[in-house]
């Protein structure tokens, strides 16, 4: 049986949740309102803000945030791909950043996969764009039991509200049933895998969001309702979701389920 608790994995996604309303945001960390705008933006999206925010990130520390990074660069790359046509200006207006918060902006562009972005940074980079952008798999592809991915999906999912993520995040939950010990490997006594904390994690931040974002919720039932692909141990995992939002848990509609 899967059962919710509190994750042992801090991540880039609880950096970014909500502050709320009456308190102020420690130093380092993004006010309320700013996260309010990333984390519902593919609800209401404002795209002429986003110069302005990236500055303002940049001000505040946030854009030098190891944990918030994978989230961001994530989040950006695909209000990039939603604005082809204002890339370049974009790009521009950011140039007074230091290189390391404009890596993040890079490392966006690389991942928005446009056509625009590929023309900038190959003015930027030459042949070791093209280089760099064959070895990097799209945010969908990125293998799923690496820490930065889990994020890399929710950053995704805020700009978007995409399915894809969300189905991709439900996918980690075949790690529950993933050995301790695999096969012919020396693992220490005590020791876990980072492949077994990560469905965890993924529960329970579907969880957190799912708390604030109907979408989600109505993502997940959906899939649950209809997705002949689910493995068990994926259902198991988004009926406990479920259950913790107190949500009616639908009827199976594929056959043989």
């Amino acid at each position: 049986m899967i059962k919710a608790r509190c994750p042992l994995i801090m991540s880039g996604v609880l950096f970014l949740s909500s502050l709320g309303p009456a308190q102020e945001a420690p130093q380092g960390e993004a006010p309320a309102e700013e996260k309010e705008w990333l984390e519902f933006y593919y609800e209401n999206p404002t795209p002429d803000r986003l110069v302005q925010q990236v500055k303002d990130w940049a001000n505040d520390g946030t854009l030098d945030h190891d944990h918030a990074k994978p989230a961001l660069i994530s989040f950006l790359s695909q209000v990039f791909r939603q604005n082809r046509d204002k890339i370049t200006g974009w790009y521009h207006d950011l140039a007074g950043l230091s290189p390391d918060q404009m890596q993040v902006v890079h490392t966006a562009l690389l991942l928005s996969r446009t056509e625009e972005a590929d023309k900038l940074m190959r003015e930027r980079f030459g042949r070791a764009y093209d280089e760099q952008k064959q070895e990097t798999e799209k945010i969908l592809e990125m293998p799923l039991d690496k820490r930065n991915t889990m994020d890399m999906l929710w950053g995704f999912y805020y700009a978007t509200g995409s399915e894809e993520a969300i189905r991709r995040l439900v996918t980690t939950f075949r790690f529950f049933e993933a050995p301790d010990k695999p096969p012919g490997i020396d693992v220490p006594e005590g020791y876990v895998p980072l492949y077994k904390s990560l469905p965890q994690f993924a529960l329970n931040s579907l969880i957190a969001n799912g708390e604030r974002h109907p979408r989600l919720v109505k993502i997940l039932t959906d899939l649950l309702a209809g997705d002949e692909t689910l493995l068990p141990i994926e259902r198991e995992g988004i009926e406990e979701v479920l259950r913790e939002l107190k949500v009616p848990i639908p009827a199976a509609t594929v056959k043989g389920v």
